[in-house]
Formats: structure tokens, sequence, C-alpha cells
């Protein structure tokens, strides 16, 4: 094969792209008419069109999730056949796998927007599609510890972090389907109790699989292996593992349970994710000593630097509604979106997009291709502008959420001042989500002609 023709794995790769991108795509069509539903007279006229925020919630958090963890599978499969591509059973295997997925996210997509929904946070969509995508991960995980499983103890910590995902993963998924059991209906906090330990859980689940992929990149763009072998990384991985199993009682302050769980859950969590921002210094700082040139992955260090500062900012804000008192008076307002929306976007989707501005920069290394897509100036300004967008995006809802907050507690109405929230907060949420779009449409060129542009002169 010749060096401007596709490997299999990269078309594997780009397939799960591609399919990331469209569930990203569809996570912002659903949240841009959510967020237009704040306006009464649109609100009036979608519910004209029996559009209502019982359909548009649970596509846009099904989707928003599937980006992320399609992301991150698109990344361990570049990792996995960069080197030796795929085998004939390992194609049939991940056909299998991508099918599951495929019906799946079709059934989600219309069987949500019919209202036909279960209720649960993250898990909303009927349990016959939750046996499509529980089945692809089964066939995920099989492909991944058969490949990964000779010397697995003396491989890189992202390694370790993605096994953990994919495990986490399938352990939470079904314990989130534990409601299906006879009984737990009629114990209605046992019930809420699952349900948020089975979310904390899957968030860990892509948390542990990001990390993994940002030292995983780290490490490729700087040709250093001392971040995925360093005693910080290995840290983060155990404590994230400890994590992943008590990160939920922080924010379950308002169910009946012992302290000593709740003070247990808030160390930990925070010790993770300061964990993560020495992780994040040490990955930047290796691409600082790298000698530049006309080659360096611009964007994705771009944003790497974007997530590194988001998740010093996120870390504050994320110790200070953790204590009892003030997760009291924040609790239900909408700084724990802003802070959703934060760790969600500007931490774990910016590190995704640094990864596959990586991988399209290996897979059409020419320089031509790199100016004109990956690289431009295009690029970088979108970038900007959308960093800007979210950074007032997030800063409004935490000035509306603390306001609310505060006048709740004092058992006074909300100000005047928040008036405009609602036109403000859609233009925000609008802005950022078009500003996503341009960044995805791109980047689509490379994955929708891949060939040409491989081979383009």
């Amino acid at each position: 094969m010749t060096d401007d023709a596709l490997s299999g794995s990269q078309r594997i790769t780009l397939t799960v792209m591609s399919c990331a991108f469209a569930c990203l795509l569809l996570s912002i069509l659903a949240g841009g008419l959510a967020a237009l539903y704040y306006l009464p007279p649109l609100a009036s006229l979608a519910q004209g069109f029996g559009i209502s925020l019982v359909e548009l919630r649970p596509l846009h958090t099904t989707f928003a999730s599937s980006w992320i963890f399609l992301g991150v599978t698109a990344c361990v499969l570049y990792f996995l056949f960069d080197t030796v591509g795929p085998t004939p059973t390992e194609k049939l295997r991940l056909k299998a796998q991508l099918t599951c997925w495929g019906l799946a996210g079709l059934g989600a997509l219309v069987t949500l927007s019919m209202g036909i929904t279960t209720g649960r946070e993250y898990l909303g969509f009927h349990p016959l599609i939750s046996a499509l995508v529980l089945a692809g991960w089964f066939l995920f995980a099989f492909t991944f510890f058969r490949r990964v499983g000779r010397g697995f103890f003396a491989r890189g910590v992202y390694v370790y972090m993605w096994g953990a995902g994919i495990l986490y993963f399938i352990y939470t998924f079904v314990e989130g389907h534990a409601y299906l059991l006879p009984g737990i209906e009629k114990h209605p906090i046992a019930d809420l109790q699952i349900q948020w330990k089975s979310c904390g859980t899957l968030v860990a689940a892509f948390n542990q699989m990001v990390y993994g992929s940002l030292i995983f990149v780290g490490e490729k763009m700087t040709g250093d292996t001392r971040a995925a072998h360093s005693k910080t990384s290995f840290a983060l991985f155990f404590v994230g593992l400890l994590n992943s199993f008590t990160n939920y009682a922080h924010h379950t302050y308002h169910i009946p349970q012992d302290h000593l769980i709740k003070w247990i859950a808030f160390c930990v969590s925070m010790l993770e994710i300061i964990l993560l921002v020495l992780v994040f210094r040490e990955v930047t700082q290796l691409m600082r000593r790298k000698p530049g040139s006309s080659l360096d992955y611009r964007t994705s260090v771009r944003f790497i630097e974007y997530s590194k500062c988001w998740n010093a900012c996120l870390l504050t804000l994320a110790l200070l509604i953790s204590v009892p008192p003030l997760n009291s008076l924040i609790h239900g307002t909408h700084v724990v979106m802003a802070h959703a929306m934060g760790s969600e976007l500007a931490i774990d989707s910016y590190i995704l997009f640094a990864v596959f501005a990586y991988i399209l920069s290996t897979v059409f290394p020419k320089r031509e291709v790199r100016r004109e897509f990956i690289d431009s100036p295009r690029v970088r300004r979108i970038a900007r502008t959308l960093n800007a967008a979210l950074v007032a995006l997030v800063l409004w809802l935490l000035v509306r959420g603390l306001a609310v907050g505060v006048t709740r507690y004092l058992g006074r109405r909300e100000p005047d001042w928040l008036e405009p929230f609602p036109y403000v907060f859609a233009f925000l949420g609008v802005t950022v989500g078009i500003f996503l779009t341009r960044l995805v449409f791109a980047w689509a060129p490379l994955m929708l002609h891949a060939e040409r542009y491989k081979r383009w002169r």
C-alpha cells in the first residue's frame, strides 16, 4: 500500500469519528431547540408542532454522551490498529459492533422523538435499545482486551484507563437498569440512590477514557513516554477507580445517607480533579519542550490548553458547590447546569477535538491538507470564538443560578434584572451550537472525501 492510500485501520477510525460527529450534531440540534424553548413565543410555537422538552432533553443528553463515548472509541481503535491492521475476524466483530450501535442510535432517535421514554437520566431510551448498546460494548471489550492482553502491565497508563472505562461502562449500564427488577419501584429512595450511583459511574467511565486519550495523544505528539508512565498519571488512574464508586454521594446530599459517605465522596472527587490538573501540566510541559516545526499539532495543543484552563476553573467551582451549605443553596439552579456544560464541553469535548485534530493530522500528513483544513486560520478563529461564547454562557448560568439560590434562601422573588435571562441564554446557547457545528463542518470534508484528500497535491 502506498502512502497515498487509506489503510483499513484509517477507514475504521474515520468511520467512527464520523459517527461521533453525527451524534454531536444531533445533540446540538436538540439542545438548540431546547434553548429556544425558554422563549415563551417560540415555546408555544414548538408545542403547536408537538415538540416539548420531554422529547428534547433525553435526545440532547443521549446523543451528547454518545458523542463522547464514540469519540474515545475512535481514539482507542486508532491505537489498536495503527501498527497492525484488523484481522478479518476483528473486521467482522467491528461491523457487528457498529451495526448494534447504529441501530440503537436510530431507535433512540425515533422513539425519543415520539415521546417514548423511561424518564431516567442518561438512560431515557427503551430497554430494548439498551440491549443493542450493551451488545456493541461487549464486542468492543472483547476486541480491546484481546489486542492489549499480551504485555498489558507494561503498557502506558492510558491503556489502563481505557480498559477500566470499558468495564465501568458495562457494569454501570447494567446497574442503571436495576429499576426493571421487581420491587425496586416500591422503594423510591433506593431507586433514586441506584440511579444517581449508576449515572456517577457512567460519567466516571467516559472520564477515564477521555483522560486516557489525553495522555495518549500527548505522548504521540511529543514522542515522550514520561507522562504515560508517571506517578501522577497512575495516581489519577487509581483515584479515578475509587472515585467511580463514590462520586455520586456528594451529588445526593438531599437523600438520607451517612455523613461519612458524603465526606469520602467529596474528598476523593476533589483529589481526582486536582490530579487531573497536574496531568494537564505534565502533558503541556512536554509539548513546550518539543522543538517547533511547520507541522506542529497546533489545533490539538490549542484545545488542550483551553481544556487545562477550564479544568482549573471548574475545579474551583466543584470545590465550592460540594460544600454542603453551598450545595443546598445552589441545588436545582443553573449553577449545576453551568458546571455540567463546562465539564462536558470545555474539558471532555475539547480533549476529543484535540484527539481528532491529531488523528486527522496523521491520516492526512500533507502540509497542504493541514493548512487548509486542520490547522487553518479558519479553525483557529472558530476555536477562539467558540471558547469565548462558552465562557459567556457558563458565566451567565452561574450568575442566574447564584441569584436564584440566594433569593430563594431569603424567601424573596427573583430580581428584575434577571428577566432577560431566557433571551441571553438562548442567544449564547445557539451561538455555542453554531460554532461547534462550524468546527464539525470544517473537518467534515476530510471524512466524507478521505480518498481525495489523502491523495491531494
